[in-house]
């Protein structure tokens, strides 16, 4: 499995737990590297979403995980292609 850099779409619904086959294959990518790799722009996205929908409660949650993941900021360097 390789590392990837999981899009709003999916790590929403990751956070749904909805849909079985993706909740195996984030486990399976949680297990091999430790944590899930986010940007700040699905950070925005998620909490915008929330907001939207008024749950202050479910924002807290999600801040308070943000640690446990990999967080990819925007700055020249993580934005050139090698």
């Amino acid at each position: 499995m390789d590392k990837a850099l999981l899009d709003t779409d999916i790590f929403s619904e990751i956070l749904k737990a909805v849909n079985q086959h993706v909740v195996a294959k984030a486990t399976s990518y949680r297990n091999t590297f430790g944590y899930y790799t986010i940007s700040v722009i699905t950070v925005v996205e998620i909490v915008k979403g929330l907001h939207k929908l008024r749950r202050e409660d479910l924002t807290q949650q999600f801040l308070a995980r943000l640690p446990s993941a990999e967080l990819l900021t925007l700055d020249l360097q993580s934005a050139e292609l090698v």
